[in-house]
């Protein structure tokens, strides 16, 4: 089974569901319909009995974030209703009773980095990078970062990832554990449809006991709202625009604090 909206394609291999992010030309930039176009393929995919493990890639790249001249039109509220987009969607791919894997190509930053945190597994080949740029955009993370990267690689490494909006390497993102495994650049579909299989072949009931345990483990539902509404707050500020208009303008934001 082959099904393709405008900017998501599923391909179905028997007990194995592919969602690919088919934006190439934004390099998978996420605006509000590609959002609704992803909770809509979850669904289907959530629904479909045969399907028992989900793997979630891009065109050529991942994700590079959020897209960024969508956000540039956005006043709090409107920044506010789209953060909840994206922690509806993500918190579905978190809490879908099937396992999903996030296969990394290219970048993975900010939104993009966010929603290969919220699946269960993370393989990424050579070339991929992982950030959490926002702050130079004067902004934080807004579908979830600051909370599922801290869980998953602890705090100081978080801090340092959101506070500098460094980009690492598949290397080090291993290294300190934000990803399971790096593969080559060729065999990145390959070696993900094998641990899909693996996955597929246990009982679906304990993988779905186990998942939903380990989540519920994490209780992160609080400090999830909070980053939406703080989110939402930085739109207010001077130096978010200052962010967004030096980044559409490929020049050194000049923050004020303001």
């Amino acid at each position: 089974m082959n099904t393709e909206n405008k900017s998501i394609k599923i391909e179905k291999k028997e007990e194995i569901g592919v969602i690919i992010l088919n934006m190439p030309e934004t390099m998978n930039a996420l605006n509000t319909g590609m959002l609704q176009e992803l909770d809509d393929s979850m669904t289907q995919l959530e629904k479909d009995e045969q399907v028992r493990a989900v793997i979630i890639t891009g065109n050529k790249n991942f994700c590079t974030g959020a897209n960024i001249k969508e956000l540039k039109e956005k006043h709090p509220a409107e920044a506010e209703v789209f953060s909840r987009l994206g922690h509806k969607i993500f918190s579905q791919v978190e809490n879908m009773e099937k396992p999903v894997i996030a296969a990394v190509n290219g970048y993975a930053l900010g939104a993009g980095c966010e929603l290969a945190l919220a699946c269960d597994i993370r393989i990424a080949c050579k070339n991929a990078k992982f950030g959490q740029p926002e702050v130079n955009l004067g902004l934080i993370p807004g579908f979830g970062g600051t909370q599922r990267l801290t869980r998953l690689v602890g705090i100081g490494r978080a801090k340092e990832m959101i506070l500098t909006g460094r980009i690492i390497d598949a290397k080090e993102a291993e290294y300190i554990g934000l990803i399971n495994k790096v593969v080559g650049d060729e065999e990145l579909i390959e070696k993900a449809e094998e641990m899909a299989q693996v996955l597929a072949e246990k009982s679906p009931i304990a993988v779905r006991i186990a998942k939903g345990l380990i989540n519920k483990n994490q209780e992160i539902k609080k400090g999830l709202e909070m980053e939406i509404v703080s989110f939402s707050e930085c739109f207010a500020s001077n130096d978010h625009m200052e962010g967004i208009n030096a980044f559409l303008e490929k020049r050194k934001p000049r923050f004020k604090g303001d």
